[in-house]
């Protein structure tokens, strides 16, 4: 008998699900809604191929230097712009969800970038914020195993 937990992607913690760009490397605004299972990002040449992983590694703490495409992060900042936002959405639901009775199905991380600071604020499913210390992050990367 094969248990449906472990086949049914719409109750494994910590996929992401959704990406929202705001004024980020070169794009003025990019969305994508990514599925349960396998995604595949292709596209041609400035499509936004390069941006979406780097800001994955943005949202989930990882320094300029460490996407290997700027040495600050007002570096991803879009030219003539004044502040960059990245929005990632984690699905929280089954065995492994993280703080469910804190954040409850989603938890989203938003990722602010001026050229004085950047913030990170953790927001539950209705998107009110919770948290945002850089440690707040840390335990969700570290809870669910995500490699940065």
């Amino acid at each position: 008998m094969v248990d449906s937990r472990v086949h049914s992607g719409a109750n494994r913690a910590g996929i992401v699900s959704k990406i929202r760009l705001e004024n980020f490397m070169c794009r003025s605004s990019l969305e994508i809604q990514l599925g349960d299972f396998l995604n595949f990002v292709t596209g041609q040449n400035g499509s936004g191929k390069s941006a979406i992983l780097t800001a994955l590694c943005v949202a989930f703490g990882c320094r300029a230097r460490g996407t290997q495409r700027a040495s600050s992060l007002k570096d991803f900042i879009k030219t003539s712009c004044s502040y960059a936002l990245v929005h990632v959405e984690l699905k929280n639901k089954g065995e492994d969800a993280f703080k469910p009775e804190t954040y409850v199905d989603n938890i989203i991380i938003e990722r602010r970038i001026s050229e004085a600071t950047s913030s990170t604020i953790l927001k539950d499913h209705q998107g009110k914020r919770v948290a945002s210390r850089k440690e707040d992050l840390i335990d969700i990367v570290e809870h669910f195993n995500i490699d940065v």
